[in-house]
């Protein structure tokens, strides 16, 4: 467990690279869970890689969400990859669904690597990631670095998916401009500006039905707010400039995604949508990700 302060950080090296909990503990002993935290029976026994529990926040890598029936073409050749289980899309990259190794450990911070070989049918660029987990006593640092080990341009992308706790009066503020909509299956179809429904640029209530959306041209900032006051700031750097609003009906959590693209954006930049966030990754080339928490307690 890594300290800092009142906050302190559990990580899951071989569940994935995830970060476990964030928790605060208060005055009078008690605590604030900042994500959702992963039960001591998943940490004891591990999970199925593509079946993982609704908790924590684990690495996109070496691409965000879906791509359309795990299929699209580059440079010259059609790529396909695994579908995810009980879906024809490739999902969430590779990265959140293998061990990494610890590099490094101190009382506040770790550093995960992993080292991916290709595989027959799926991602055919070998590829280096390092995740860095830096507490301090107001929040917690992640960077993640994605490096092309390959002898060809790799298309590339990543980000972070926490979920958090989704509590009575909590409130979601964030700004962005457009968004994708998508078809029956979560993928991504075109470019759109925003409506009311998705318009979080003042602070609102989810509503209680389902709510998922992609979004582009985000200011790279959300601040999640409790009913007892306590508040949660998520920002992004650059090229995290899309951004995932998760929130199905009925579940204790929502999921507030800085990602570098939209759902199958090598398919859309391909069809000559632009804005999908896709990025070429040249060999020996290293892409940075880095997403902030800054969090403040009540009481």
């Amino acid at each position: 467990m890594l300290r800092a302060g009142a906050l302190t950080m559990d990580v899951a090296p071989a569940l994935g690279g995830r970060i476990a909990s964030l928790t605060s503990v208060v005055k009078g002993g008690g605590r604030i869970d900042w994500l959702v935290p992963m039960s001591e029976a998943c940490l004891r026994e591990g999970f199925d890689g593509q079946v993982w529990p609704k908790a924590g926040c684990y690495p996109l890598l070496p691409f965000s969400n879906r791509i359309r029936d795990g299929r699209f073409q580059w440079g010259g050749r059609e790529i396909g990859l695994a579908p995810h289980p009980g879906q024809p899309h490739a999902m969430h990259g590779l990265a959140h669904a293998r061990a990494w190794e610890v590099e490094q450990l101190n009382a506040s911070s770790i550093v995960l690597g992993l080292r991916y070989v290709p595989e027959p049918g799926n991602w055919p660029w070998p590829f280096t990631a390092m995740q860095t987990l830096t507490l301090n006593p107001d929040g917690l640092e992640a960077v993640m670095t994605l490096r092309n080990e390959g002898d060809s341009d790799m298309p590339a992308g990543g980000g972070f998916h926490p979920y958090i706790p989704r509590g009575r009066g909590m409130h979601v503020q964030f700004d962005a401009a457009t968004m994708w909509p998508v078809d029956a299956g979560e993928v991504a179809i075109r470019r759109e500006p925003i409506t009311m429904r998705e318009d979080f640029h003042r602070a609102r209530a989810l509503p209680d039905d389902a709510l998922s959306v992609y979004y582009s041209e985000w200011k790279q900032r959300a601040v999640v707010s409790c009913a007892d006051g306590a508040t949660l700031t998520l920002s992004a750097d650059d090229p995290l400039d899309h951004f995932i609003l998760h929130a199905p009906a009925g579940q204790p959590y929502v999921c507030l995604e800085p990602v570098s693209h939209v759902a199958d954006a090598v398919n859309l930049a391909g069809q000559g949508w632009g804005g999908t966030g896709l990025r070429v990754l040249a060999p020996g080339k290293t892409m940075r990700l880095r997403m902030l928490f800054q969090v403040a307690a009540v009481g």
